[in-house]
């Protein structure tokens, strides 16, 4: 079932391109959800690369796009729609809704690195998820979508968290500390 949900997951980063509304009906939730925060980070992360070389208007310019995406969502959302395909769209649109409150807080201070952020790899051919100094293999666990969705501040504090927790516990050796400090370690 994971090589099938990552191969799923690896079309729907390639398809991405199509229609945005019309492409989020070609596939299931959560690969919706992965190859869409792929292409955020790639689109959050040229807008750096654009404001870095003198577009000083870029980040601006992409929250123009990010509240057209959300304008274009809300307006797919009262059409007559299944119940999954509904919920669906009301997952990405809470999700674009935080990158757009994210893209609104860049237009005036960058904080980039503290954010999750979704990578194709072409080597090892992989999904990767960073935050600052965390690299992650995505799981490619499906696990449908999940009834109501919030993302607040304290969210991105405790994906922060998780994160570093998880690098430190990583960082550590416990070969080298003596025997009688092992439960604390």
């Amino acid at each position: 079932m994971r090589r099938t949900n990552r191969r799923l997951t690896k079309e729907a980063i390639f398809r991405y391109c199509e229609d945005r509304i019309d492409w989020m009906l070609l596939f299931q939730g959560m690969m919706v959800l992965a190859a869409n925060q792929v292409w955020w980070t790639w689109e959050v992360e040229d807008v750096f690369r654009k404001v870095k070389m003198g577009e000083k208007q870029a980040m601006k310019l992409y929250a123009k796009k990010m509240h057209k995406q959300i304008d274009d969502l809300v307006t797919r959302i009262t059409q007559p729609l299944s119940k999954n395909d509904r919920k669906k769209y009301n997952t990405v649109l809470i999700i674009d809704v935080h990158a757009r409150d994210i893209i609104d807080i860049f237009a005036q201070e960058f904080e980039w690195e503290s954010q999750l952020r979704f990578y194709w790899e072409r080597e090892p051919d992989e999904l990767m998820v960073r935050q600052c100094t965390g690299t992650f293999a995505y799981g490619y666990e499906y696990m449908g979508l999940n009834g109501r969705l919030v993302i607040t501040p304290l969210t991105d504090r405790i994906y922060l968290t998780l994160t570093q927790v998880h690098v430190q516990q990583a960082l550590k050796q416990p070969r080298i500390w003596p025997k009688h400090w092992a439960c604390c370690v």
